[in-house]
């Protein structure tokens, strides 16, 4: 069943929801955001693209094509492209995803891109699917514990193009492992932050000063004083300063493994590198001392 009912809006809130299908299950995340089928194609099937909403990629654009995600400190992930018709749909299958050697089914997914029919400008849908065809009563909770993330990534897609579009993007992310019960969002004075409301990452590091202000777009994680979550974060969309962009402050446990990850959607003038990749160097270094301040 959808978390919310009805076609989605251009408004750049994903519906997601999980489903089983016989013996697999999946993930389904959609969202119709402002642009032709074309631009938004651009976006989630290039590795430039890859990098304004999700993370560093390269993808090789054809059938039996590469696709390589990279993901910090949690490493890469690679898949074959299994179909690939621009602009309208690509899918792709990674074998390996709990680790070489432990047997898994195959994990696919794809991704469509569709015009939505309408008077106003253009508009476009896209729905993502991921998942596994067999032995979904055996990985179905990993199968759903994808859904936050992906919705996550297509709120981010369509941030882009309703606020940042004809940008290029420059990424910087930090990643340190903290102790049990670390909250970042607290440390940054982030906690109680409220969608739709200004709300301001505040650190000092080494005498130095850093400060993101920006409008609140996504808040997971429990209540004030409850217990840490298995995420707990704010995205924050700054529009003015020298960075604008997107940001995204956070605490996330894999397994045993618990993290902090500070990362930055940098949407610079377009042809702006070298000067990007500086920038987003500038903005990660902060933020590294940062982190490593806090955790000294």
């Amino acid at each position: 069943m959808s978390e919310t009912q009805g076609h989605p809006a251009v408004t750049g809130e994903p519906t997601a929801w999980f489903e089983r299908d016989g013996p697999g299950c999946r993930t389904i995340v959609e969202v119709a955001v402002p642009g032709t089928a074309e631009e938004v194609w651009d976006s989630v099937a290039t590795g430039p693209g890859y990098r304004r909403w999700f993370v560093e990629a390269e993808l090789e654009p054809r059938v039996g094509g590469v696709l390589v995600t990279h993901h910090g400190d949690f490493g890469d992930s690679v898949g074959t492209i299994t179909a690939w018709d621009p602009p309208h749909r690509y899918a792709y299958v990674e074998p390996d995803w709990m680790g070489e050697g432990t047997p898994v089914p195959d994990w696919n997914t794809e991704i469509t891109v569709e015009p939505v029919p309408d008077d106003g400008p253009p508009a476009t849908l896209v729905r993502l699917t991921s998942g596994v065809a067999t032995e979904g009563d055996t990985w179905g909770e990993d199968i759903e514990g994808t859904l936050p993330g992906w919705r996550s990534a297509l709120r981010l897609l369509a941030e882009f193009h309703t606020h940042f579009a004809g940008r290029d993007t420059a990424q910087a992310l930090v990643m340190r492992e903290v102790p049990e019960g670390h909250r970042l969002t607290v440390l940054l004075g982030l906690d109680g932050a409220v969608v739709g409301q200004q709300a301001t990452a505040r650190a000092e590091s080494g005498g130095r000063h850093l400060a993101v202000t920006g409008t609140v777009i996504e808040v997971t994680g429990g209540p004030d004083g409850g217990e840490p979550t298995q995420q707990d974060s704010v995205v924050l969309r700054v529009t003015d300063g020298a960075t604008p962009g997107v940001y995204e402050f956070g605490t996330m446990q894999y397994g045993q493994t618990r993290m902090s990850v500070v990362r930055g959607y940098l949407h610079v003038p377009a042809d702006a590198d070298p000067e990007a990749a500086e920038t987003a160097r500038a903005v990660q270094r902060g933020w590294a001392a940062v982190l490593d301040a806090l955790l000294a």
